[in-house]
């Protein structure tokens, strides 16, 4: 129908420990109390989406928490370099420094262990806004067990949302 506007979807992003990923983060493994950085991802020059949704899926090893999970934030970058990054966390696939640079990042979800059981399926998506051209996935596992040590058993997705005029 004419003027409205529609949902259009941008090519997603697979950002993981994978050797086909888009975009290195090592998450696998990491134990609990611990946090992960991803490399930093450029979303292209302006102008461009500022609208992204999500979908994360990870596997804990041995026992985790039930209600217990995994921490997921962005941190926004202006530039491409590690002059000036949300929480100084840097700008390549590490482990978080410091737990607690956490705290100058955007939380935009919790996927949460649904049991206490090994190697179980959690999957949790979301939507946030961003407006720097550069940006990291940070996630801290919160979850009382390590992380499946596995690349596969770990993905974030990441995919731009606009807005398409009507026809």
């Amino acid at each position: 129908m004419a003027n409205e506007s529609y949902i259009g979807k941008g090519t997603a992003k697979l950002i993981n420990g994978e050797a086909g990923a888009d975009v290195a983060f090592s998450v696998e493994g990491i134990a609990n109390a611990a946090g992960r950085v991803s490399a930093q991802i450029d979303l292209g020059a302006a102008p461009r989406p500022y609208m992204y949704t999500w979908s994360c899926e990870v596997q804990f090893q041995a026992t985790p928490t039930q209600g217990a999970g995994l921490e997921l934030y962005v941190a926004g970058a202006p530039d491409g370099d590690a002059t000036q990054i949300d929480g100084d966390i840097g700008n390549a696939d590490a482990a978080l420094g410091d737990v607690d640079m956490r705290r100058n990042l955007k939380f935009i979800g919790f996927v949460t262990s649904e049991n206490a059981a090994a190697s179980e399926k959690c999957v949790k998506s979301g939507m946030f806004e961003h407006y720097d051209r550069y940006l990291s996935i940070v996630a801290y596992n919160a979850s009382g067990a390590a992380v499946n040590a596995t690349d596969s058993n770990f993905r974030f997705d990441l995919q731009p949302m606009y807005f398409v005029p009507g026809a």
